[in-house]
């Protein structure tokens, strides 16, 4: 396999950010894998392969950080750059532009595209491009249509999600971690808390379905804390505050996702879903939001529902529907599953991606 250098100065902890850990670490033990992180970052306490440091991408920064990969990929004979981030491609773009190396490029696309990038910058900078890959069908489509790219430069590569094994995790043990009560129906949201996650529609459906024995689990990084408080205050108007928790972002989510009830995506429009691939993952059933990739996983009453974005009406009524029935649960979830182990497989997503690499660059 060509050697590829990993780049992602992201310093967040995110999907994209743990895609990029995934990646780095599956190849690092055949010793084509090195990697380029910010400094002190989420990420670069996670590669476990050959990783140079770079700093944040501004204007006084990014020729440093050139400079500093260009060396690097001398040293190391680096055939390929991967980029995931997308306020990486500058830097991307400088250094083909600059090596003398026959570089060449692969941007994973992750976030979805609304405008056609036809100005000098994207010109520039997607000329240095050699291959993007989509996430989802959606997605490539989007790709075709607004970047400066042909058809054939474009793949779609979905994610690819390691199975865990659900039965080492303890519901009494994670239960009493967290001060969950295990006689109510426990539904979890597991993303950055910000209002296009859409957080509070599960709280406006709880309120709908007041009466039932519902907790909510919020799982993942504030991002908004005025937002945040927008929730808090809604629980408090609800009478909600002893039936939602906060949990801050951990590294391991499965050993909620599998030891709870329900998994909601509420999101306004998400570009993938990741969340409901790990969910069926988990053996829980699933719940999504009809917009973005979400529809290109849930397949609707029969691996898992979706309601309309946006509507917290719709979310109440789906959440009921399978509150009362563990039988439709149990389909859910068998169906769920047979389903992400063939299409969202861990190894085969990189076997993919190693032969995007080894035959279209």
């Amino acid at each position: 396999m060509k050697k590829i250098l990993a780049i992602c100065s992201s310093p967040d902890q995110g999907g994209l950010e743990l895609y990029f850990i995934s990646l780095v670490n599956y190849f690092s033990d055949k010793g084509n894998m090195y990697s380029a992180t910010r400094g002190n970052s989420f990420i670069s306490d996670k590669v476990k392969t050959n990783n140079v440091s770079i700093k944040k991408n501004n204007f006084i920064n990014i020729f440093n950080n050139v400079k500093k990969i260009l060396e690097f990929i001398e040293e190391n004979d680096i055939d390929v750059v991967h980029v995931s981030w997308t306020k990486d491609l500058l830097l991307s773009a400088l250094i083909k532009k600059f090596s003398t190396r026959n570089l060449k490029i692969i941007y994973y696309r992750q976030m979805k595209l609304t405008r056609k990038k036809n100005d000098f910058y994207h010109q520039f900078i997607y000329n240095k491009i050699d291959h993007v890959l989509a996430i989802t069908k959606k997605l490539s489509l989007e790709c075709n249509k607004y970047l400066p790219l042909k058809s054939n430069q474009i793949d779609v590569l979905k994610y690819g999600v390691k199975k865990f094994d659900n039965d080492i995790f303890s519901k009494e043990k994670v239960y009493a971690r967290f001060s969950l009560d295990k006689s109510k129906f426990t539904i979890g949201v597991f993303s950055r808390i910000e209002e296009q996650k859409g957080q509070h529609l599960l709280i406006e459906a709880m309120n709908l379905l007041f009466e039932k024995n519902i907790q909510l689990v919020i799982v993942g990084h504030c991002m908004d804390d005025d937002y945040k408080r927008n929730i808090e205050m809604k629980c408090e108007q609800y009478n909600l505050k002893n039936r939602v928790f906060f949990i801050p972002f951990i590294e391991n989510p499965q050993e909620i996702m599998s030891t709870i009830d329900l998994i909601v995506l509420p999101t306004y429009e998400e570009t993938f879903g990741l969340v409901v691939i790990e969910g069926m993952m988990a053996n829980t059933p699933v719940i999504g939001s009809n917009a973005g990739g979400v529809p290109e996983i849930i397949n609707d009453g029969i691996n898992g529902f979706l309601f309309h974005s946006r509507s917290s009406s719709d979310l109440a009524e789906k959440i009921y529907s399978l509150y009362q029935s563990n039988d439709l649960r149990n389909k859910i979830v068998k169906n769920a599953d047979v389903f992400v182990r063939k299409e969202y497989d861990y190894d085969d997503h990189f076997r993919k991606f190693e032969d995007i690499i080894e035959n279209k660059l």
